[in-house]
């Protein structure tokens, strides 16, 4: 074996070993982890075939950590981890040395390039052992999984350049961290990215957090932060914190829908809950989560049971979070359980990799409590102010469909999310179904940085764009104008608008955009 790497063929077997290599992680340990079933489930999926084990490696994360609380223990903790890769193709420590060392033979610099999975760091402690963890994401499966929240990781391997396009992952660490600092560090991977603000560590992270807590609470060790906390650490980077309650399965959807499309990742609070026992108990205090992704598993919209309304982030079945005490773009799925714990209100509930008091993996649920969402400061008017005037649009315009008066023969389904006029104008310059003079008005036109946009199709075909400015104050004219395809649509909105009944609408949503119509 070389003094600084061993490379292996992948087996759940030899990476549970590789990971309980350094001298303070006990083997036990490592196999008594949800993380390691969870890993196991996850290499299969991206189809890990080799590991190249790096021995010692400095990790900036868990550097600080150490500065901030492990060097001053008395027991001599080590300040070095190691460094596990994954590639996707066999190959042997023979011809892994003659990449190496130059020397003729099967591997490139290329094709591992081409087939490199991810790394997973090795942390020298005795229970939280993985930390910083960047790892493929599954695959996209003909567009039903979507992680829009994924960046570009690029690391040096003995002088090689690799690249992973995927968002950091790290297990809790109860001394410096907790659960909503593991998802405050994941989410803040992503916002870091978008919003250009620095990345700080769990322990950095953690002072942020705790910086306002009461005085008999320690900031170290961490036994959790509260919300109010994760809202400090999230203006602590530059951001806001936006929170909307979650057990409205609707809302939750839509809203992580929303902004997950915009890249910007969404913390979930949740309660777990034993379905062991008989009755289903809740399990402990809440948990945190980033979500980081979904499954648009349903092939239609649902409609809104109240109105109708059919919203593309009905879709989702399953939402992809970064659970520090399962694994990275853990599932959950959204299988519509409802779960009464002894009072008055039913909970719907989420499927999730959690074991409850039976040890069986799956027997714990997840019931969605509060959504938050760091976003940078300029986005003002939220994602429910939006969606309500949509609504209200939709019901207008399937009043007039019903009617006969728009020649669509089927209700529209919407698309809402969070966008840039960059983005935006990438696509519009692409966009075919547009008139010359209309694509050229649009492009050169100023608009605001983020934007509002909800797309109303029938069936794949593209009706209307309307575009709003997410800059703006809610008591303002915030609707910027639509994108017309179907110009038939656009003349009977105009005639409504520029009729007397476009007076009932003014103390409602929808007024801007009839207000809009009827001065263009």
């Amino acid at each position: 074996m070389a003094d600084h790497y061993e490379v292996w063929s992948y087996t759940p077997g030899k990476f549970r070993e590789l990971v309980a290599r350094k001298p303070e992680v006990a083997p036990h340990i490592v196999e008594g982890k949800l993380h390691s079933v969870y890993f196991d489930e996850y290499f299969r999926e991206i189809g890990a075939k080799t590991i190249v084990y790096e021995k010692e490696y400095v990790d900036r994360d868990y550097l600080e950590d150490f500065a901030g609380y492990y060097v001053r223990c008395f027991h001599p903790y080590a300040h070095l981890c190691a460094r596990i890769h994954f590639f996707g193709m066999e190959f042997g420590e023979d011809d892994f040395a003659k990449l190496l060392r130059s020397d003729e033979g099967p591997l490139s610099q290329e094709n591992l390039q081409r087939e490199y999975l991810g790394f997973i760091v090795v942390k020298p402690l005795p229970r939280t052992i993985f930390g910083r963890t960047c790892l493929r994401t599954y695959p996209d499966d003909c567009g039903r999984r979507c992680f829009p929240i994924t960046r570009e990781y690029d690391l040096n391997l003995f002088g090689m350049r690799l690249t992973v396009n995927t968002l950091a992952f790290q297990e809790q660490d109860r001394a410096v961290a907790a659960c909503a600092t593991s998802a405050l560090w994941s989410a803040f991977q992503g916002t870091g990215k978008l919003f250009h603000h620095s990345i700080p560590s769990p322990v950095e992270i953690t002072r942020a957090a705790a910086k306002y807590s009461p005085i008999e609470s320690r900031t170290f060790p961490n036994r959790g932060l509260t919300s109010a906390q994760m809202s400090y650490a999230i203006r602590e980077v530059g951001l806001e914190p936006v929170f909307v309650g979650a057990q409205d399965s609707r809302i939750f959807k839509s809203t992580l829908y929303a902004y997950l499309r915009g890249r910007i990742p969404v913390l979930l609070v949740i309660y777990l809950c034993d379905m062991a026992k008989n009755p289903p108990e809740l399990m402990n205090q809440k948990h945190a989560v980033a979500v980081t992704g979904f499954s648009l598993g349903t092939p239609d919209p649902v409609p809104y049971a109240k109105t109708g309304f059919r919203s593309e982030s009905s879709r989702i079945d399953k939402v992809y979070s970064h659970d520090d005490q399962v694994g990275p773009f853990a599932r959950m799925e959204c299988d519509g359980l409802v779960v009464t714990l002894g009072g008055p209100v039913d909970f719907e509930t989420l499927h999730t990799s959690w074991r409850g008091s039976d040890g069986k993996i799956g027997s714990a649920r997840a019931i969605p409590d509060v959504l938050l969402i760091p976003v940078y400061h300029k986005i003002r008017i939220p994602f429910g102010t939006i969606e309500d005037t949509v609504i209200e649009f939709d019901d207008l315009v399937e009043a007039l469909r019903t009617n006969g008066l728009t020649g669509l023969n089927e209700r529209i389904r919407w698309d809402i999310y969070l966008c840039t006029s960059n983005d935006l104008k990438r696509e519009l310059i692409a966009n075919t179904n547009l008139s010359s003079d209309v694509r050229h008005d649009l492009l050169t036109r100023n608009l605001p940085r983020f934007l509002w946009r909800a797309t109303g199709r029938v069936g794949i075909t593209p009706l209307v764009d309307l575009l709003f400015d997410a800059t703006d104050i809610e008591q303002g004219l915030f609707f910027l104008r639509p994108i017309e395809y179907d110009q038939s649509l656009g003349t009977v909105i105009r005639q409504v608008a520029s009729s007397p009944i476009q007076s009932h609408f003014q103390s409602s949503p929808v007024w801007r955009i009839l207000d809009w119509y009827a001065r263009n």
